[in-house]
């Protein structure tokens, strides 16, 4: 028997008997929903976390301050962040091979317009930082070394906040920003830009904030403030892989300047990457794990529909191996029926499995991506349970003797 022989007859044998067929495929159909929708969720959680620390600059390393958390614009109760202008350089100094090392004073504003109040994060930033945000320019420039020595009362702000201000071009124009004049040179992000893209700094919306030479920044961030504290220090590597060793200097190097527990946090955006794979992978074995489960429960299905179709074709067996038909087409046959069967149930459960993704990312506001490696990973899975609990079937009913099946 040709390979087509074998496939037409096991498509004939399967639409005689259409509702069994479905019945039985229907443990198929939801075991590669499941696997689909696994995967996706999977595959959706792995990109989000890719992005969200990608983000961050995945040759970066930070050195933040920490302190307790406020909602106020300035909270004269609070602490100042421990960190400094001298700390920077002494990083910059003691850490080799780095690409650019800049220093950040964050904390948030009113920012008064038309439309009313709305709080603001006011960032106050060294020239090099540009080199590690890599903030997507709109209109002008970014903040200068020129800026940051001379103390200039320049501003860069974002989209959002641009529109906010000015609903014509702003480019140029004077702002007050927390009681002081800013001459805006810059403008980040448009419509057409990425200008939500994640700031690497903090969970920030750059296309809201407004950037301003740190040296010009003398908004108080808490009690014992002075123009040197910073909020946090940005390291960007010049090698890929030389991140771990740029953060392994950097954090015994702050040990030793500020050696009081707690006062800041080194954040390795690789170092977090790797982390939260690590623990996505658990999470996609168990849910592959379930997945498998359902295409074995509903192989079972398809072994015990299988043997009852062996049971009432006895006779057409008979009257096959009667005229020359071998055990091997016999095997090839009902084998090939088991696989059609499940390859149909597999091919349904594609967009239940889809559907099903859709559905978790529309209730709990969870990523998902339905990938083509995830369907052909479903449909190989079933097509192999089919083949696997075809087996037995299929010898036993290439066991019977002719006489014998004719006989019945």
């Amino acid at each position: 028997m040709t390979l087509q022989d074998v496939v037409g007859e096991a498509t004939a044998a399967l639409t005689a008997h259409r509702l069994r067929a479905t019945l039985s495929s229907i443990g198929i159909v939801f075991g590669v929903a499941t696997v689909v929708a696994a995967v996706a969720i999977a595959e959706g959680a792995r990109r989000k976390a890719t992005d969200e620390i990608g983000a961050l600059g995945i040759d970066n390393v930070f050195v933040r301050a920490v302190v307790p958390a406020s909602d106020a614009p300035v909270d004269a109760a609070r602490p100042a962040p421990a960190l400094t202008l001298a700390d920077a350089r002494a990083l910059g100094d003691a850490v080799p091979a780095l690409a650019a090392v800049a220093a950040v004073r964050a904390t948030r504003i009113d920012v008064v317009a038309a439309g009313g109040a709305r709080p603001t994060p006011l960032v106050g930033v060294t020239a090099s930082w540009r080199r590690i945000g890599e903030p997507a320019l709109a209109a002008g420039r970014f903040i200068t070394d020129a800026d940051v020595r001379e103390r200039s009362r320049v501003a860069v702000v974002g989209a959002d906040t641009a529109r906010l201000l000015s609903p014509g071009a702003i480019l140029g124009a004077r702002i007050r920003v927390a009681g002081d004049w800013y001459r805006v040179v810059g403008v980040i992000g448009t419509d057409a830009a990425p200008a939500r893209r994640p700031s690497p700094i903090q969970p920030l919306d750059v296309a809201r904030t407004i950037f301003v030479p740190v040296s010009a920044m003398d908004l108080s961030l808490g009690r014992g403030d002075a123009i040197e504290r910073v909020s946090e220090i940005a390291l960007r590597a010049g090698d890929p892989g030389a991140v771990a060793n740029v953060a392994a200097i950097a954090r015994a190097l702050m040990r030793r300047r500020h050696p009081e527990p707690g006062a800041w946090e080194l954040v390795v955006p690789r170092e977090l990457l790797a982390a939260r794979l690590r623990a996505e992978r658990t999470f996609d074995a168990v849910l592959l794990g379930i997945g498998s489960l359902a295409l074995l429960i509903g192989g079972v299905g398809i072994m015990n529909i299988m043997l009852a179709s062996v049971v009432e074709r006895t006779q057409e067996i008979g009257v096959r191996r009667a005229l020359g038909a071998t055990r091997r087409d016999v095997v090839c046959q009902f084998a090939a029926e088991a696989a059609a069967l499940c390859l149909a149930g597999g091919a349904a459960g594609v967009p239940v499995g889809a559907a099903l993704a859709a559905l978790v990312a529309w209730l709990a506001a969870w990523p998902v991506a339905v990938s083509p490696a995830a369907v052909a990973l479903a449909l190989a899975l079933s097509t192999l349970v089919g083949l696997i609990f075809g087996v037995y079937p299929a010898r036993l009913a290439a066991s019977i003797e002719p006489i014998d099946a004719l006989r019945a």
